[in-house]
């Protein structure tokens, strides 16, 4: 049996004394019988993958996971530049095109619960390979779509596929690194996705000013068909190295395959460059184990995955990261579409000769619709502005250098969810009385930090949830994540050009709201060395 986190076990002709043995601190145990003397050695699942040690393995899956997570973000986000770059060859009216630009926010709705059920109950690598080769191939087919519909579809069968990648690559990289170096490894993740808009952006700028024509006879191949190709490849790539790694030893112990999860350690401890014999031989898990779902009806076996998250005692750790996730989620996307417009008022602000760098921030908003509206209706332009461009370099330079440099704090993960909860809050409240030009446009990238949260936010879903229920609770996180999202965009990010400074003032009271719900996170704890 088990008292305090210690194995005691009977020995055998003593009567009903028990004896404690330790080795490794503790955890081990030594069972006796009559004939002699057998050693059993016990670990904690954690002790056991800090015992694997940190070496090229969890390098190497620390660069696919983040190649991955990458790719997610192009697929989804860089749809825009590829509805830019298609619209002189499907004729693409407005309607058209918004259409077609929510087309990415509807496949993770549709498929984010069915993402978490096969996590938990298939595996985290399964699920992230279905998911990674399912949205490279849709991507890839959409090059060749013949008019816009087909392309929408694609993009929601894409977008589909790649909703997964967030949850699950944040649980692979968890469940399979020591407790010293994880979190720092989840910012490091986190700081790579940061680059998506430079990575789509900068492509795009350059590709969709080429003027070929390539008649292919069932169409015409162009410059947006190229580019669409080269944003699906990093999925492509990362789905094809993953098959090089192993599937998370938590998520097999927890499925009862202890013996697999030991072929696995002992895989990886080899792989980080040891060269002796992996010394554990027995895991343990405390928690409750994975239900078996071969004799069930698929409905009851989701049910029974998702509804021990809205029951006590996990509902009230649900609620409180489903609020954060729409606070972070919902402000960040609303913000980032004006970014490029931002960056463009902001660049030919500076260079006239008549300002006198006194803006504030909503003027600067206001003049951005003249900046949008104005279009050359006789010519069809599928080419990207040089100020978005900019801001793209911009915003992925920047954030992912901050979340770099932050990666060093990463057991402090509740301080860091708080600051840059505070950071935005402040940055919206100064942002209605400040005046200065170049202020405004530091006010305006300090609202926009709230997108520095997501690795932290994730790191929480994952760690504070069972193993049978952890990649369920992500997965319905980037459904709430998406909803935000959308609604961020069309009701905050329209009513803002309206009512700019009252929108400035909502935002810092649901941000506020967003740092008092994090004061009641988990305390933090530094993670020892083995």
């Amino acid at each position: 049996m088990v008292r305090g986190g210690i194995y005691i076990v009977n020995v055998a002709g003593i009567g009903d004394k028990s004896e404690k043995h330790s080795c490794n601190g503790g955890n081990g145990v030594k069972e006796h019988n009559g004939a002699g003397a057998t050693e059993l050695k016990k670990y904690d699942y954690q002790e056991a993958i800090n015992i694997s040690g940190n070496g090229s393995y969890n390098y190497g899956l620390l660069a696919v996971l983040s190649l991955s997570l990458l790719g997610m973000g192009i697929d989804i986000f860089g749809f825009s530049v590829i509805v830019t770059g298609s619209a002189c060859d499907f004729q693409l009216e407005l309607w058209q095109k918004n259409i077609m630009l929510s087309m990415p926010f509807v496949g993770p709705i549709v498929m984010s619960i069915a993402w978490g059920y096969i996590s938990d109950t298939q595996g985290r690598r399964k699920a992230l390979l279905i998911a990674l080769w399912g949205s490279f191939l849709s991507s890839f087919i959409s090059a060749f779509s013949p008019n816009w519909i087909i392309l929408a579809l694609l993009k929601v069968f894409s977008s589909s596929f790649c909703s997964a990648v967030q949850s699950v690559a944040y649980a692979l990289l968890n469940e399979s690194c020591t407790s010293a170096v994880k979190g720092v490894y989840m910012l490091i993740m986190t700081s790579v996705l940061m680059l998506f808009v430079l990575s789509y952006v900068v492509p795009a700028y350059y590709i969709l000013q080429l003027s070929f024509a390539y008649n292919i006879g069932f169409l015409t191949f162009t410059p947006w068909r190229l580019l669409t190709i080269l944003l699906a490849a990093p999925l492509g790539i990362s789905a094809f190295f993953l098959h090089f790694y192993y599937e998370s030893p938590k998520f097999l112990v927890n499925a009862g395959r202890e013996e697999l999860a030991l072929e696995f350690l002992a895989k990886i401890w080899t792989r980080n460059g040891k060269k002796d014999k992996y010394p554990v031989h027995k895991v343990v898990l405390h928690e409750e184990l994975s239900f078996k779902t071969q004799d069930m009806h698929i409905l009851k076996s989701l049910w029974l995955q998702t509804i021990p998250l809205f029951k006590p005692p996990l509902i009230w750790r649900t609620l409180q990261l489903f609020y954060l996730t729409a606070v972070i989620y919902g402000t960040n996307n609303s913000l980032v579409m004006w970014m490029p417009y931002i960056i463009g008022a902001f660049t030919s602000g500076t260079n006239s000769s008549t300002s006198d760098g006194s803006r504030s921030l909503c003027s600067i908003l206001r003049s951005t619709a003249n900046i949008s509206s104005v279009v050359d209706s006789t010519t069809c332009s599928s080419s990207i502005q040089f100020h978005t461009l900019l801001s793209g370099i911009t915003h992925g330079l920047v954030f992912a250098s901050i979340t770099l440099v932050v990666s060093k704090l990463a057991s402090w993960k509740k301080l860091l969810m708080i600051m840059f909860l505070l950071i935005p809050a402040l940055s919206s409240l100064g942002a209605i009385f400040n005046q200065n030009n170049l202020a405004s446009l530091i006010l305006f990238v300090g609202m926009t930090m709230t997108n520095l949260c997501m690795g932290v936010l994730f790191s929480y879903y994952v760690e504070l949830y069972p193993t049978s229920y952890s990649g369920m609770a992500a997965c319905l996180g980037v459904l709430v994540a998406r909803f935000s999202g959308l609604a961020g965009v069309n009701f905050l990010g329209s009513f803002v050009m309206m009512h700019c400074t009252m929108t400035f003032y909502v935002f810092t009271g649901y941000l506020m709201s967003g740092v008092i719900v994090a004061l009641f996170l988990p305390p933090d704890i530094k993670p020892k060395e083995v």
